[in-house]
């Protein structure tokens, strides 16, 4: 990449990874034209679902675009905080709690406050559906289905776990069906929910059912936001799940009627309909070929199961190191970003995955991980009194 002309960087995908990155672009640079593709119609043609948790990774990616100062200011409502997570069984029994290590940099945000701040001032080109790109002696072309191209230093493929660039760029990465299928739902809380209220006062809640169900409570803003996700059964099974057939499972496999209620009385259009889970094989191995015109970001690059809340938080990231590597060119600034955006994507996509199968568990494993998970939280006491010495030795050496 020339550091004399103008750099105009296609980013292919409008979500909030290749937006973040957008923003860190333009602020930065007025050598660098930012031209963001998305194939939904409008900005507003889609839900964006509910809130989404942003930990010090993503904030520290978020904290230096200037757009969103006001949405993440100590006087915006604009995000709400927890202070700790806690596990569950399905009698809303404490089985482990812990405290967010650094709560203050811990935030949840609606998902479509954050992403209408991050549009802000980018004139996004909205119903355009990315096919294939062509490298070029001097840069990249991009082309759509509406038959119209666009040419361009370099591409960002920043389209997602079903990446139309990633399939071109790395035909052989593999995205496997995991099995599992989510729904979600949110609801205002309910007096004769008191439990729930308990054990959700500040704090992330993930309840463990039988057969491999599992649920999250989160409290966020005046609501709950709850999810439910099973082992499959069998085939597609997703598409046959009706929202009473949700609140039948939560009844078999959760032994607490607030839970029921919960479901019950979540009003349908709040639904989040059921889906299937995916996530990249745990790699070893750069796959990423470094190509000088073409490379990838967020879920386009490493597409992991949401349980460790890690996506939008390593895809941030990713976009600071890639602005970074776009601002400041070398002759190794690409395969340096490529190499930091593997090491830390494929680490999120093992702990995802890890989490992820063992919320899951079933059958005696199930039963361990609750027994083991007890342990500890009685553990954690004696732990704490045994190395107050030390602490307090090394606080006074300090």
């Amino acid at each position: 990449m020339s550091t004399d002309s103008i750099t105009t960087v296609l980013i292919i995908g409008g979500g909030m990874g290749g937006l973040a990155l957008a923003q860190l672009l333009l602020q930065s640079s007025s050598s660098v034209k930012v031209l963001v593709f998305e194939r939904d119609e409008t900005e507003k043609s889609r839900d964006q679902g509910y809130c989404i948790g942003i930990d010090s990774t993503g904030l520290d990616t978020l904290d230096k675009i200037r757009v969103l100062d006001q949405l993440l200011s100590d006087e915006s409502n604009g995000y709400s905080s927890i202070t700790g997570f806690r596990m569950c069984n399905r009698y809303l029994q404490t089985l482990f709690e812990f405290k967010a290590p650094n709560p203050d940099r811990f935030k949840l945000i609606y998902r479509e406050d954050l992403r209408n701040a991050l549009l802000t001032n980018i004139d996004v080109q909205w119903n355009k559906r990315f096919t294939s790109y062509k490298i070029l002696d001097d840069g990249i072309e991009a082309y759509f289905d509406d038959g119209t191209s666009v040419s361009g230093t370099i591409l960002i493929g920043c389209d997602g776990a079903r990446s139309l660039v990633r399939a071109q760029l790395i035909p052989d990465f593999q995205r496997n069906d995991l099995r599992i299928i989510n729904s979600a739902g949110t609801i205002e809380p309910y007096d004769d929910m008191k439990k729930i209220h308990q054990i959700s006062k500040d704090s992330g809640v993930r309840i463990f059912g039988k057969q491999g169900h599992s649920m999250l409570v989160l409290p966020f803003r005046q609501s709950w936001i709850w999810g439910l996700s099973w082992p499959e059964q069998g085939d597609h099974e997703e598409t046959n799940v009706s929202t009473a057939q949700l609140v039948d499972k939560i009844r078999q496999h959760f032994n607490n009627d607030e839970l029921v209620r919960l479901a019950e009385r979540t009003s349908p259009s709040s639904y989040l309909a059921p889906f299937r889970m995916y996530s990249a094989l745990c790699l070893k191995q750069n796959p990423f070929p470094n190509n000088p015109h073409v490379t990838l970001l967020g879920d386009a690059a490493h597409p992991m199961t949401t349980q460790a809340g890690k996506g939008a938080n390593t895809a941030f990231a990713d976009a600071l190191d890639l602005a970074d590597a776009l601002l400041n060119p070398s002759s190794s600034s690409l395969s340096d970003y490529e190499q930091k955006m593997f090491k830390r994507g494929f680490e999120a996509v093992k702990a995802s995955l890890g989490m992820t199968n063992m919320i899951h568990l079933t059958g005696w494993k199930g039963l361990l991980r609750d027994c083991i998970l007890s342990i500890i939280s009685y553990m954690m006491p004696l732990i704490n009194v045994i190395s107050m010495p030390l602490r307090l030795f090394k606080k006074k050496h300090d």
